[in-house]
């Protein structure tokens, strides 16, 4: 019996990794689910493609011993090993941003390619079904953890999810195995652990096959998440604009629970973990009702909504920050200069050749240039009018965290050239003349439009 479970693992295992060409990463704890794990993945001959990545919180005295336990496991079967070690503030919800702080540094070992994989039973995903329900999570929440997901670029897999871990324990012996125990498991001060040992076992008393049902209660959790993803899918569709934003007046013809289901989707297919229901229940109640000349936002850790005329937009933090500071511009074929987030490219333009999509096109004979946002008042002289920079820009639309971080180019104190309005009098490239083709963006962001 146990050499059938042994070998329905392990072929398990290939037929979940034919399908992935790139390199295999194992959080490997030294516990019994990762050693297992471990273990099944060298029997399946995947030691040439992995890489055992141990975690070190450092919460625990014994954390290193543990780091050294795994690191002769990996040496004696021929696996590469990395530590890493995180640091972890005192202060409260420890368990829960070990977690993450472990999640994101496992991840940041995987590659677009490759997979992580996981070692998590099917008793780790009724404690996982039962914290969420007690947390009012909702059907993406109570889907809890899958076989194969996708996060941040990432493929996850957790190949152990079917099997219970008396399962486990019977292939470790039968391996000839050796682990290590956290003494914390041991305690019950920690909602999962206190779950696990108190009512778990409790609940199985009456429904021996309770955790084989909160398996497939996630299933059914899972199906019924994807088809609110696909309906919060097509409103999107049907309500944006072309900026990336959601129509508000759109939105209001929903009801509110579709609605809601609008912005847990978007939030969800951005990648972020989703706010509580309270702030997006905030944002039905403070953005969309808000007068139209008002700009409200509402945040949380992962990013903002924020509303602009009849837009509604879901952006990261990093968006909002004004551009900071001046700094010259190299003039100079192929050159790069940055400023914060603002990276400028400059490509020298021969006589009479055409300058493609750049933002401005200068005289060749400029050359003392500073890249900076639009100074408060500063104006600029197009077409014998002398406009304000920033109100053009919003009497064009441009929402008021752009208008913050769009560049414009000065010479002292003159304005030689702004986002979206060109070059001024005076700084325009003649016909045929050589010049400077002068593009910018944002790192990782969209605005450069």
């Amino acid at each position: 019996m146990i050499t059938d479970e042994a070998t329905s693992l392990i072929e398990n295992l290939k037929a979940q990794l034919a399908a992935v060409p790139g390199p295999l990463v194992l959080g490997f704890s030294g516990g019994l689910d990762s050693s297992v794990l471990f273990s099944a993945l060298v029997r399946g001959g995947f030691r040439h493609r992995l890489t055992a990545v141990h975690v070190q919180h450092g919460l625990q005295a014994m954390a290193e011993s543990w780091a050294e336990h795994c690191r002769a496991v990996a040496a004696a079967a021929g696996v590469p090993f990395d530590v890493v070690h995180l640091e972890l503030a005192a202060g409260p919800d420890l368990e829960q941003r070990a977690r993450l702080a472990r999640r994101a540094a496992l991840l940041a070992a995987a590659t677009p390619d490759g997979a992580l994989l996981l070692a998590q039973h099917a008793d780790d995903q009724a404690e996982t079904l039962l914290l969420r329900l007690l947390r009012g999570a909702g059907p993406a929440g109570l889907a809890a953890m899958r076989t194969a997901s996708r996060y941040r670029e990432r493929l996850v897999l957790r190949p152990l999810l079917p099997w219970r871990r008396p399962q486990l324990a019977a292939l470790a012996q039968h391996w000839g195995l050796t682990w290590v125990e956290d003494p914390t498991n041991a305690e019950i001060e920690a909602d999962r652990n206190y779950l696990r040992h108190e009512i778990l076992p409790r609940l199985a008393q009456r429904w021996p096959a309770v955790v084989e049902v909160f398996g497939r209660n996630t299933a059914v959790q899972h199906e019924t998440a994807q088809l609110l993803a696909e309906l919060a899918a097509e409103d999107r569709a049907a309500l944006g604009l072309p900026d990336g934003a959601i129509s508000l007046s759109g939105l209001q013809r929903l009801g509110p629970a579709r609605q809601r289901n609008l912005l847990y989707g978007w939030v969800r297919a951005r990648g972020w973990q989703a706010p509580p229901r309270q702030v997006l229940q905030r944002v039905l109640d403070e953005l969309i009702c808000a007068a139209p000349d008002r700009q409200p936002r509402v945040e949380w850790p992962e990013g903002v909504f924020c509303r602009h005329r009849d837009g509604l937009y879901l952006l990261p933090h990093a968006e909002l920050q004004p551009l900071a500071g001046a700094v010259p511009l190299l003039l100079a074929d192929g050159a790069v200069t940055a400023l914060g987030p603002l990276t400028v490219t400059v490509r020298r333009l021969a006589a009479g050749e055409p300058a493609g999509a750049e933002q401005w096109v200068l005289p060749a004979d400029v050359s003392a240039v500073t890249v900076s946002a639009a100074p408060a008042g500063a104006r600029i002289r197009s077409g014998g009018l002398s406009r304000e920079v920033r109100e053009s820009w919003r009497a064009a639309g441009v929402p008021p965290w752009l208008r913050a971080r769009w560049p414009v180019l000065l010479d002292g104190d003159e304005l030689l050239a702004a986002a979206q309005l060109g070059c001024a009098d005076g700084y325009q490239r003649a016909p045929g003349a050589p010049g400077w083709a002068v593009a910018w963006h944002f790192q990782g962001a969209d605005s450069a439009l």
